[in-house]
């Protein structure tokens, strides 16, 4: 009788012991696939789709290893790229929500959640989730992933050894995503580049190469070569066109665009490459504000330090620097052997 009980007791133990397991183990399974929000194969990623609700929108496509685009239209920045790529990899289910605030978390996700769609091919997401809001202590950061259209259960997530939150990597608004190069055309790259001053057509020039790839040094106001320059000059001039960026994009009414636009042009550079391909920045000085001085204490009338720029059919205009375009803006005289004017003076007078 006693080995009876032994027996029961046992078999009742096992049994126990096996629905405890094959429950945890549905339960395991259950919770990696609502918290697994990363794509560990990045490389695989061909396309990336993210929208919040207030009718922003990007897609961001690879081109290929190492190049992607906005809106299949612009060469995307590849350290925002490489940035969200890194989250989509590393990112973890950090904690769970607790009961009371899980309405909350809901609640905000549906309002202001970001959208991302992970594509490995063009049909079908590999993964979309949500993103929310930074936690209280700004460690972690509010996800969900999506679940037959819709989602339900939230979590707090981060990347293990980063200590903030993540939501500002997933950018909805396609112009922070667009590189801000505008020329990186290295010198055995260029076949030709043309400078006109519209206000100084004395110091407009093109610079070609003809087809032994030696230099020809043209005045545009005569349309005729220049018969004796500085050639060392010219190719130092051209090693400038590497590294030229703009400094932002400047989201401007329709209205104040246009009135941008319709007024006098500062300068036009048009770079074309061995290729075949040219980039055309035209340049617009930007009126200071009322009361504006300088170093001197002396009214201007002009913005000393940037200028607006269509770079190309942009819609949107792009703030650039002197700073960085001083180095570009060279008069004809500058490559001139006998120059009229010292060099080192550009057509804006410095």
């Amino acid at each position: 009788m006693k080995k009876n009980k032994v027996f029961i007791i046992i078999a009742l133990l096992l049994t126990a012991l096996a629905v405890y397991l094959v429950i945890n183990k549905s339960s395991s399974t259950l919770n990696v696939e609502k918290t697994s929000f990363a794509v560990e194969d990045t490389a695989a990623i061909t396309k990336l789709f993210l929208a919040d609700k207030r009718g922003f929108a990007v897609t961001l496509n690879r081109v290929s290893a190492g190049e992607w685009n906005v809106n299949g239209n612009y060469p995307a920045r590849q350290d925002g790229i490489n940035s969200l790529l890194a989250t989509i990899k590393k990112v973890e289910m950090k904690a769970p929500i607790g009961i009371n605030a899980r309405e909350n978390i809901l609640k905000d996700l549906a309002a202001r959640g970001i959208k991302i769609e992970i594509y490995t091919n063009d049909d079908e997401p590999e993964k979309v989730y949500y993103v929310g809001g930074p936690t209280p202590d700004n460690s972690g950061t509010y996800m969900a992933l999506e679940d037959d259209g819709d989602f339900s259960d939230p979590y707090i997530t981060h990347i293990p050894g980063f200590n903030g939150y993540l939501t500002t990597r997933y950018i909805v608004l396609d112009y922070k995503w667009r590189t801000s190069a505008i020329f990186k055309s290295a010198y055995s790259e260029i076949n030709s580049v043309k400078v006109e001053y519209f206000q100084k057509p004395d110091d407009s020039f093109e610079i070609l190469k003809n087809e032994n790839g030696k230099i020809v040094l043209k005045s545009l106001k005569f349309n005729a070569p220049v018969a004796n320059f500085d050639s060392i000059a010219v190719k130092e001039y051209l090693v400038n066109y590497a590294n030229i960026h703009f400094e932002a994009f400047e989201k401007l009414k329709a209205e104040t665009r246009d009135s941008i636009l319709a007024s006098p042009k500062f300068f036009s550079i048009a770079l074309t490459t061995n290729t075949g391909k040219t980039t055309t920045v035209i340049a617009y000085a930007i009126k200071a504000k009322p009361g504006a001085v300088d170093l001197k204490d002396n009214p201007i009338d002009y913005d000393p330090d940037r200028m607006y720029a269509k770079i190309n059919e942009e819609q949107d205009l792009a703030l650039i620097q002197y700073f960085t375009f001083d180095k570009l803006m060279k008069p004809l005289s500058w490559f001139e052997t006998d120059p009229v004017q010292p060099k080192r003076i550009s057509p804006r007078g410095n």
